[in-house]
């Protein structure tokens, strides 16, 4: 079987997608142009529980683990289709120390019945690496029957200082919740995709160790940590990369601005990227002003900011040469050309695209020095601010696509996606 059918197998999957209606007397977006025929029909996702009702479940599960603002996305799930099946064994595991990188990689010791998805579709074992006092982490696994959502315990080095929620790929270019404890307990908000296939590519945080300065917040915008212990929202800059952390809710009034980063901490173009929030997914955006936005999937209920980094604007990149009909999406919403940059041995990508014609998802060949050891699948925002996905594999064909749809023709963002070149 090829390499595209783990996500050719679940195209008629539930999409993860909350409609958004535009507001008038606020910059355009790229889910707000009309583009008569560009998106089909999408089921959006059944009624999902109360993030309170998950957070009691779960701290139960867990032993009294401390309460997030996660929730649980409920219903069916496409089936599991391989992603370019590969022997048993094939690929051999995790690669350590790799001397390129300057990443030390270490295995995950799983639990609770999950199992590593290295064998069969040669996207890693589930590991953790720490550099610069950011950790990372890499694989992907899969849970063959039902049983408890903790999948894995971080050592006391690669620890965050507090929860974290963040969304990540799961099978067909779904999308779940992996929630990490401050003891380093890891959870999976397992619905039958996360169960069958969930990747960790592309997940990356700073360590409880490492220092992060407060954002001054806006416009009725308040920090989530004292319901959820997800920590104030703050910003750190190293190796000119730019890393938030922490949650925060908007108790009443409708302005979607939160905070304005300092001139250290903005991005050279504007970025549209999927983040946690209280029904699922929504959207961050980031301009170069500094200016930060969250909307949809009711951002102002609660959003967290962990997991997200990107280049800050001194960062040199180099731009992709785009194929396949796709285009720079740059002219229309300044989000910067499709690009890359390889910094203390972690790949970032930049920029957005469009494919105005045609239907072959690859849309970019990495050169060698920023391809990754395995298959990788990463979610992406796209048009509309559905969840998209990202495909990257070992020779560096980048493929971009949704679960159900066109949206990531319609727009697809490669901002704040990093891995390390070890992945």
């Amino acid at each position: 079987m090829n390499r595209k059918s783990i996500k050719d197998g679940a195209r008629s999957g539930v999409a993860a997608l909350w409609p958004f209606r535009g507001r008038s007397g606020r910059p355009q977006r790229p889910d707000e142009p009309a583009r008569s025929g560009a998106i089909r029909p999408v089921r959006s996702l059944a009624a999902i529980p109360a993030a309170a009702a998950v957070l009691v479940a779960l701290t139960a599960a867990a032993g009294g683990a401390s309460a997030s603002a996660a929730t649980v996305h409920t219903g069916p799930r496409a089936a599991h289709a391989a992603p370019g099946q590969l022997a048993a064994g094939r690929g051999g595991g995790r690669q350590r120390a790799a001397a390129v990188t300057g990443v030390s990689w270490h295995t995950l010791g799983l639990l609770s019945g999950w199992q590593s998805s290295q064998g069969t579709y040669n996207s890693g074992d589930p590991s953790w690496a720490v550099k610069g006092g950011v950790v990372y982490l890499s694989g992907s696994l899969h849970q063959p029957s039902a049983g408890f959502s903790e999948f894995a315990v971080l050592p006391a080095a690669a620890r965050p200082a507090h929860s974290l929620v963040l969304p990540v790929y799961t099978v067909g270019g779904t999308t779940d919740g992996l929630y990490i404890e401050p003891t380093g307990q890891m959870f999976i908000f397992a619905s039958g995709g996360a169960q069958a296939y969930t990747s960790l590519a592309g997940v990356s945080f700073p360590a409880a160790t490492t220092a992060v300065h407060a954002l001054s917040l806006l416009n009725g915008w308040q920090t989530s940590q004292s319901a959820y212990s997800n920590g104030d929202p703050g910003y750190r800059v190293a190796g000119g990369v730019v890393y938030l952390s922490g949650s925060l809710d908007q108790p009443s009034g409708t302005n979607e601005e939160f905070a304005v980063l300092p001139a250290a901490a903005r991005p050279a173009r504007t970025l549209y990227l999927t983040v946690y929030t209280d029904a699922g997914t929504g959207v961050l955006k980031i301009s170069p002003n500094g200016v930060m936005l969250a909307y949809q999937g009711n951002a102002q209920a609660f959003t967290s900011l962990a997991g997200v980094s990107f280049p800050a604007a001194t960062t040199a990149v180099h731009t992709l040469s785009l194929l396949n009909g796709w285009q720079t999406s740059q002219s229309a919403y300044g989000t910067g050309n499709p690009a890359y940059t390889v910094t203390g041995g972690v790949v970032y990508l930049s920029g957005s695209m469009h494919q105005p014609a045609g239907t072959n998802e690859e849309f970019a060949v990495l050169p060698p020095a920023a391809r990754p050891t395995h298959n990788l699948w990463i979610k992406t925002y796209t048009y509309n601010g559905a969840v998209g996905a990202l495909e990257i594999t070992p020779s560096g064909v980048m493929d971009a696509f949704n679960s159900s749809g066109n949206a990531a023709q319609g727009y697809t963002s490669l901002a704040a996606i990093s891995y390390p070149l070890g992945s």
